[in-house]
């Protein structure tokens, strides 16, 4: 039997682990984390890519407060998709706000 048979046969954990270049640990949602296009296609992608077989990513420039906020919009967004009501505003803090930018443009969120 081939390493990719058990691979299929595997259960999808229904957390993933994503971890900040300063070693912080942040265990999501599955669902959550996919509304990332970039974390969804890292975790997805066909073929044994450590990502999507041990469900963890490692940000190498991302700093922990920064994918903390970055896992609370994740938690937002997948809220707050397809709402009917009024959706409250998402607060980001004045010294975060660039460094918020650049990262929701790598995670594509």
């Amino acid at each position: 039997m081939s390493t990719q048979d058990l691979n299929d046969d595997a259960p999808v954990s229904d957390t993933v682990k994503l971890i900040s270049v300063d070693g912080f640990e942040f265990v999501i949602d599955r669902k959550c984390a996919m509304a990332s296009g970039t974390i969804k296609n890292m975790l997805s992608s066909p073929g044994q890519f450590t990502e999507s077989l041990q469900s963890e990513i490692t940000f190498r420039d991302i700093k922990a407060v920064v994918l903390e906020r970055v896992c609370q919009y994740l938690y937002y967004k997948v809220r707050h998709t397809n709402s009917v009501g009024e959706i409250p505003d998402f607060k980001i803090e004045d010294e975060l706000a660039l460094e918020l930018l650049m990262a929701a443009d790598f995670l594509d969120c």
